[in-house]
């Protein structure tokens, strides 16, 4: 008979799951014992959080389940972070915490996880979808089923089940545990009422969103906005939604925007298409109310985010995106549409001027150097609106920015899981010196697994973004300046990495082309100009 830690591995060994990342303690020591046991690499992280994210990238490049162990007590709570981080990108990861003993609850046990103590099941609620102490061993496989149910399918995400070490040796008797289906194969009901909008619209436009990237459904919208002659704009978090040559494509728009995508949406949009967008404040900055469109067709997999900013008339296509654009394409088919990669102009102005190296520059040579088949992961602050705002994205390149919950760091961990999940992909990490005071330390992660990432630290001894927010709508910069700056090479050296400073464009762009050559951890300690002003200052700030 089996008992609850084997049935557990068994099941995430049959979902194809190869690695599980975290940091081990007594309480979880059985379910990472057995991930050893049936062949799952359990990856050591250097915090819980970087190794929650960690997860998330796995779960992102991978398309799968991606999972996470943390202790009871405080090891469960530092992974608030990064579920709160799946739950808000839709990142299918299961957390694992333990508690010392089911049968002695109640009773004062160091790092307490039950309602007598700190009680992590109820704290891990609000961030993920669903969250439990599996308190005994005969109803593990229903709660595993409901789980892995919540994760996988529709609007995916993470859930938290925190076991007892007791329940985790429990024998438990054999069922059969279902494995759900991850991709929604059915198609929207109201695809025909979709297409008459679009041809009888005077000025349509299609606003994508992330979700399209989580999708995977760049090629169709590509070949959706092509056949329907509709133009697309992006929102920080679509930046990749389609590639930045093509002919249809305006730009981004939001934080980090750019003025022909922001000319386009106030040219009279009378229908805009939303794909995989919450259509949230940093979405829209800069986009006067007088300007929103009349009606609305919304792809979404959920209707919870329908009519939040814009109220105008919508028609909600249900489902997964990539879903409904091929079966739209099935059944409207355009025969004098090529099939060949079409190219438009760069939509880009003049680089700034600026006394020293520029974020946009590093950020467009980035963009030109990188080969297909690479992941970008923009990081948050200043420098991921920067990358939304400069950074091309070729056929063939994945860019992740979440501008939505908008954690610190978060880039750095899941860059990790990233490669883990797909050694084939060159994966590249733009992050700053605020982050990497914050998560730096998993760079030892990636140099102990002698894992390929390239981190591209932008430093400017300050947080930017905050900087020059409060800057301009307070005139004051408080507690955002390091009085003791980080030097991000010789910290990234002393974890054992191949690590190199610039301060020209030149610089950069002869050690960018030597990291990506060399297949080794690689940080790029980048100094830039500490007065470019990012793009995020048109979401303002009022303090009455």
């Amino acid at each position: 008979m089996k008992n609850v830690v084997e049935l557990l591995v068994e099941t995430l060994v049959s979902l194809d799951i190869q690695h599980a990342f975290g940091i081990p303690g007594k309480s979880v020591a059985p379910v990472i014992l057995e991930f050893g046991n049936q062949g799952i690499e359990f990856i050591l992280g250097r915090h819980e959080s970087g190794a929650g994210f960690a997860a998330g990238g796995y779960a992102f490049a991978g398309k799968k389940l991606g999972v996470v162990v943390g202790t009871s007590g405080p090891g469960g709570t530092n992974l608030v972070t990064a579920a709160a981080h799946a739950k808000m990108n839709c990142l299918p990861v299961l957390f694992i915490t333990g508690h010392q003993s089911a049968a002695e609850t109640g009773i004062p046990q160091c790092q307490d996880s039950s309602l007598f103590g700190i009680d992590l099941a109820e704290i891990m609620k609000p961030v993920t979808l669903f969250s439990t102490m599996v308190s005994r061993a005969d109803t593990f496989p229903a709660i595993l089923n409901h789980a892995l149910r919540e994760a996988m399918t529709g609007r995916k995400g993470p859930v938290h089940l925190c076991i007892p070490f007791d329940v985790m040796i429990s024998p438990v008797a054999e069922t059969n545990i279902h494995i759900p289906s991850s991709r929604l194969n059915y198609a929207a009901t109201n695809l025909t009422d979709v297409v008459n909008q679009v041809q009888a619209a005077r000025n349509p436009v299609i606003l994508a969103g992330k979700g399209v990237v989580l999708s995977g459904a760049q090629e169709p919208l590509a070949r959706f906005a092509e056949q329907f002659q509709v133009p697309v704009v992006t929102t920080p978090g679509g930046k990749g939604s389609i590639h930045s040559m093509h002919p249809q494509y305006y730009g981004p728009f939001g934080l980090g925007g750019h003025q022909k995508a922001k000319h386009l949406l106030e040219s009279g949009v009378d229908l805009m298409l939303v794909m995989g967008s919450r259509l949230s404040d940093t979405a829209l900055a800069g986009l006067d109310r007088s300007y929103f469109p009349q009606r609305i067709i919304q792809f979404d997999i959920s209707y919870e985010f329908m009519g939040g900013i814009i109220q105008a008339e919508h028609t909600h296509v249900f489902g997964d995106i990539a879903t409904n654009l091929e079966e739209l394409l099935r059944l409207y088919p355009n025969d004098n549409v090529s099939d060949e990669l079409r190219v438009g102009e760069r939509y880009h102005d003049p680089l700034p001027e600026l006394q020293s190296l520029s974020v946009a520059e590093v950020c467009q040579a980035v963009g030109d150097i990188i080969p297909e088949r690479t992941t970008v992961f923009a990081d948050d602050g200043a420098h991921g609106y920067h990358a939304v705002r400069w950074l091309d994205v070729k056929p063939g390149v994945t860019f992740f920015f979440d501008s939505y919950f908008a954690s610190m760091a978060n880039a750095i961990g899941m860059a990790i899981g990233t490669k883990f999940a797909d050694r084939d992909q060159n994966v590249i990490c733009l992050t700053g010196d605020g982050c990497l005071f914050m998560l730096g330390s998993e760079i030892s992660t990636c140099v102990a697994e002698q894992l390929p990432v390239i981190f591209i630290v932008i430093n400017n001894g300050q947080l930017d973004m905050a900087l020059k927010g409060m800057r301009e709508f307070t005139g004051r910069t408080d507690g955002t300046v390091f009085k003791q700056p980080l030097d991000a090479a010789a910290y990234a050296a002393s974890m054992g990495a191949d690590s190199a400073r610039c301060t020209t464009l030149s610089e950069f762009t002869d050690v960018f082309k030597q990291a990506l050559q060399l297949n080794k951890p690689f940080v790029i300690d980048v100094i830039v100009d500490k007065e470019e002003i990012p793009s995020t200052l048109a979401r303002q700030m009022k303090l009455d």
